[in-house]
């Protein structure tokens, strides 16, 4: 769960474990800082929260990260908030009550533009009464004019890896968090993140021309990234710790891993998202795997819930990885047989396995190393989400989906001919349909989730209209007079020829509705 990018409160997090709790999810991946924000305190660095926690209008980001995200001028709004330590203590009871295994993540080198501010203007506030505190935990090089934009378009988001104070800086968030966790949930896994360092970031930092005797190359860059990530691993380890990262963060811009020798954790955790097919990318998880790393899958296609549910304009989310992720997508998923997840492209066109793997190449995974496949997890990015309502929208029920697939494999998911698993599949889902429409949608009702309510489908056969939902057991209403009255659908119903009909779902407990739809019936 990403709270960096907006906000998500304490309520709605302790919500969301008692959900994962129900179905046995048992690691909360905690993204707890990006470029928009930093989100929990660390005591003896207050600015990180004063300043990287908040979101308003200032152009020299002293007091301040800038407004961004639809925050608007003031600071009132979900791009700002932080979670103290008692609150991140509290989370981390309520979760170890519940077996859930919390893994903080705090992003670096890139996605550092919060922290990177939040430090400079530490520097600022001590420099005229103690520079050596002021340097301490500086995380950029005041002289750097390195030219680059991230693939969010920050161009201050990359900590610099040419300076000790960088890792002062990761050394103490690594301890203090570690010492928060302590009596409550020892923490086993630090993720560091680690993805998307922009290219160009240090190629003009005199600290780094100074740290290599020359000047900085992109080959260099490139090196000075693998040289920040094997100390932060080495700090890792030295505080006994187990190591995570995104894929990226784990491998060079060739797609090569790095040295699983280089990191002296006993387990070092890297999650593969980039499985865009035509992009070649879709093959790192089994390249980590087959190099002694540990991998969870987080498959962008599948189980990213940043996607929007349909390929409408009106569905909430982005679509840079699919065009939509529906929960039968994420039902669909085979985390046993990555490749054959293969149906289509970025835009929805069918794809052919063969055909994609001759142009990009699909790498096996190697006998025996099927044992470094831990698991799947879904997440959540949180650009578009900007209350706890829409926070447990693009969340649920998605998140019972991938449940049942970390859970249980279905035998579809070992059936070779494609009709036949698609025959099997199509039966699977319609018992985990009705499951959900007669009996678990109820129960997410008892905790106040405000899943997403599917919107019925609706066709006209002659004049008669039949309607259903993704969910059997969900009530459908119609009304044929633009909604000022609705009738419950209670199966094939004879319309009146060109009547404009509005219909709608609503949730199991009868309290939400879905959007309406809108449907013509055929003229006489």
């Amino acid at each position: 769960m990403d709270v960096g990018r907006n906000f998500v409160s304490k309520e709605s997090i302790l919500t969301l474990l008692e959900s994962m709790s129900m179905y046995k999810l048992n690691k909360f991946h905690f993204h707890l800082t990006d470029d928009e924000g930093w989100r929990l305190e660390i005591p003896g660095l207050p600015e990180l929260t004063e300043v990287g926690s908040v979101r308003c209008h200032d152009v020299d980001e002293r007091t301040c990260i800038a407004s961004q995200l639809g925050s608007g001028p003031g600071s009132n709004n979900a791009g700002s908030g932080h979670y103290s330590v008692e609150e991140y203590k509290e989370i981390l009871q309520y979760a170890q009550d519940r077996n859930i295994e919390v893994i903080p993540e705090f992003d670096m080198p890139g996605h550092g533009h919060a922290a990177i501010r939040s430090m400079e203007a530490r520097y600022e506030s001590l420099k005229d009464s103690d520079m050596a505190a002021a340097t301490e935990f500086l995380l950029s090089d005041p002289d750097d004019t390195s030219l680059y934009v991230s693939i969010q378009y920050f161009r201050h988001n990359a900590i610099n890896p040419c300076i000790d104070s960088s890792y002062a800086f990761v050394d103490k968030v690594i301890q203090e968090v570690k010492a928060m966790h302590q009596g409550i949930q020892p923490l086993r896994v630090f993720h560091f993140g680690g993805d998307e360092v922009p290219h160009g970031a240090m190629e003009r930092s005199p600290a780094c021309e100074a740290y290599l005797g020359h000047p900085v190359t992109p080959e260099d860059a490139s090196m000075l990234k693998t040289e920040f990530v094997v100390r932060v691993g080495q700090l890792v380890s030295e505080a006994g710790l187990d190591f995570g990262g995104w894929e990226d963060g784990l491998m060079t811009h060739a797609n090569e891993p790095y040295e699983r020798a280089d990191f002296a954790s006993e387990n070092v955790y890297g999650m593969p998202w980039n499985n865009i097919w035509e992009w070649g990318g879709g093959s790192r998880a089994y390249i980590l795997a087959n190099n002694d790393y540990n991998v969870v899958l987080a498959h962008a296609t599948d189980l990213y819930f940043d996607m929007p549910y349909e390929p409408d304009p009106e569905e909430r989310g982005f679509y840079w990885a699919t065009r939509f992720t529906s929960s039968r997508n994420t039902f669909n998923y085979m985390p046993e047989r990555v490749y054959d997840n293969m149906e289509v492209d970025l835009f929805g066109r069918p794809l052919v396995q063969e055909e994609v793997c001759a142009s990009v190449g699909c790498v096996p995974l190697q006998p025996g190393q099927e044992r470094f496949i831990e698991g799947i997890q879904g997440q959540l990015w949180s650009e578009t989400v900007r209350t706890s309502d829409q926070f447990d929208f693009m969340v649920f029920p998605r998140l019972l989906a991938v449940a049942e697939r970390g859970w249980h494999t279905a035998a579809w998911e070992s059936e070779e001919d494609d009709a036949e698993r698609e025959r099997l599949r199509d039966e699977d889902w319609g018992v985990f349909a009705n499951t959900l429409g007669y009996k678990e949608l109820s129960r997410l009702d008892q905790l106040n989730v405000q899943y997403r309510v599917p919107l019925p489908g609706a066709r006209f056969e002659g004049s008669v209209l039949e309607a259903a939902t993704q969910f059997p057991g969900l009530p459908i209403e119609y009304s044929d007079d633009d909604g000022e009255t609705w009738t419950d659908y209670m199966g094939p119903t004879t319309v009146a020829p060109d009547t404009l009909l509005l219909l709608r779902t609503r949730s199991a407990d009868g309290n939400r509705v879905s959007r309406t739809v809108q449907i013509t019936s055929p003229s006489a």
